[in-house]
Protein backbone atom coordinates (compact mmCIF):
# COMPACT_ATOMS: atom_id res chain seq x y z
CA UNK A 1 0.00 0.00 0.00
CA UNK A 2 1.43 3.35 -1.01
CA UNK A 3 1.24 6.22 1.48
CA UNK A 4 -0.42 9.38 0.20
CA UNK A 5 -1.66 12.52 1.89
CA UNK A 6 -5.06 10.96 2.51
CA UNK A 7 -3.98 7.37 3.18
CA UNK A 8 -1.69 6.30 6.01
CA UNK A 9 -0.99 2.64 6.75
CA UNK A 10 -2.40 1.72 10.16
CA UNK A 11 0.36 -0.81 10.92
CA UNK A 12 4.13 -0.45 10.64
CA UNK A 13 5.82 -3.88 10.51
CA UNK A 14 9.22 -4.47 12.12
CA UNK A 15 10.88 -7.80 11.29
CA UNK A 16 13.22 -9.15 14.00
CA UNK A 17 15.97 -11.55 12.91
CA UNK A 18 19.13 -13.08 14.34
CA UNK A 19 22.12 -13.06 11.99
CA UNK A 20 25.40 -14.54 13.27
CA UNK A 21 24.77 -13.38 16.84
CA UNK A 22 23.41 -9.96 15.89
CA UNK A 23 19.78 -9.02 16.48
CA UNK A 24 18.56 -7.03 13.50
CA UNK A 25 15.34 -5.05 13.20
CA UNK A 26 14.09 -4.05 9.79
CA UNK A 27 13.58 -1.21 9.53
CA UNK A 28 16.26 -0.42 12.10
CA UNK A 29 14.48 2.83 12.91
CA UNK A 30 10.72 2.69 12.42
CA UNK A 31 8.96 5.96 11.60
CA UNK A 32 5.41 6.04 12.93
CA UNK A 33 2.61 8.53 13.37
CA UNK A 34 0.17 8.96 16.20
CA UNK A 35 -2.61 6.39 15.97
CA UNK A 36 -0.54 3.80 14.08
CA UNK A 37 0.44 0.40 15.47
CA UNK A 38 3.94 -1.09 15.46
CA UNK A 39 3.87 -4.84 14.72
CA UNK A 40 7.07 -6.65 15.75
CA UNK A 41 7.46 -10.19 14.43
CA UNK A 42 10.29 -12.72 14.47
CA UNK A 43 11.31 -13.87 11.01
CA UNK A 44 12.25 -17.37 12.20
CA UNK A 45 9.62 -17.80 14.90
CA UNK A 46 11.94 -17.10 17.83
CA UNK A 47 10.71 -15.85 21.19
CA UNK A 48 11.59 -12.24 21.98
CA UNK A 49 10.86 -9.45 24.42
CA UNK A 50 10.75 -5.67 24.17
CA UNK A 51 11.48 -3.21 26.96
CA UNK A 52 10.49 0.41 26.29
CA UNK A 53 12.19 1.99 29.32
CA UNK A 54 10.76 3.27 32.55
CA UNK A 55 10.72 6.89 31.34
CA UNK A 56 8.58 5.92 28.36
CA UNK A 57 5.11 7.48 27.94
CA UNK A 58 3.57 4.02 27.48
CA UNK A 59 1.51 2.41 30.23
CA UNK A 60 3.09 -1.02 29.68
CA UNK A 61 6.85 -0.96 29.12
CA UNK A 62 7.65 -4.68 28.95
CA UNK A 63 6.20 -6.94 26.24
CA UNK A 64 7.04 -10.61 25.74
CA UNK A 65 6.23 -12.90 22.82
CA UNK A 66 6.13 -16.63 22.35
CA UNK A 67 6.98 -18.40 19.10
CA UNK A 68 4.88 -17.27 16.15
CA UNK A 69 3.40 -14.41 18.17
CA UNK A 70 3.65 -10.79 17.13
CA UNK A 71 3.92 -7.90 19.57
CA UNK A 72 1.69 -4.93 18.85
CA UNK A 73 2.10 -1.42 20.26
CA UNK A 74 -0.53 1.21 19.51
CA UNK A 75 0.90 4.73 19.34
CA UNK A 76 -1.47 6.95 21.34
CA UNK A 77 -2.98 10.01 19.69
CA UNK A 78 -1.44 12.28 22.36
CA UNK A 79 2.07 10.80 22.62
CA UNK A 80 4.82 13.43 22.35
CA UNK A 81 6.66 13.51 19.02
CA UNK A 82 10.26 12.35 19.15
CA UNK A 83 12.66 9.41 19.42
CA UNK A 84 11.94 6.40 21.60
CA UNK A 85 14.75 3.93 22.27
CA UNK A 86 13.85 0.42 23.28
CA UNK A 87 15.65 -2.82 24.02
CA UNK A 88 14.81 -6.00 22.19
CA UNK A 89 15.99 -9.40 23.44
CA UNK A 90 15.75 -12.48 21.23
CA UNK A 91 16.15 -16.06 22.50
CA UNK A 92 17.67 -18.59 20.09
CA UNK A 93 17.15 -21.63 22.32
CA UNK A 94 20.61 -21.33 23.90
CA UNK A 95 21.40 -17.64 24.40
CA UNK A 96 19.61 -14.32 24.74
CA UNK A 97 20.77 -11.69 22.22
CA UNK A 98 20.10 -7.97 22.78
CA UNK A 99 19.83 -4.87 20.56
CA UNK A 100 18.84 -1.24 21.25
CA UNK A 101 16.97 0.16 18.22
CA UNK A 102 14.54 3.08 18.23
CA UNK A 103 11.35 4.31 16.65
CA UNK A 104 10.42 7.89 15.85
CA UNK A 105 6.96 9.36 16.29
CA UNK A 106 6.74 11.99 13.57
CA UNK A 107 4.27 14.65 12.60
Amino acid sequence: MRETKNTVKQTVAVKVTLNKGLVQCEPCCAYVRRGQTIDWGSAKDKSFAIHLGYDSPFAIVHHQSTRQQHLLLKIAKDIPYGRYKYTIALFDGIRVWIEDPEFIVRR
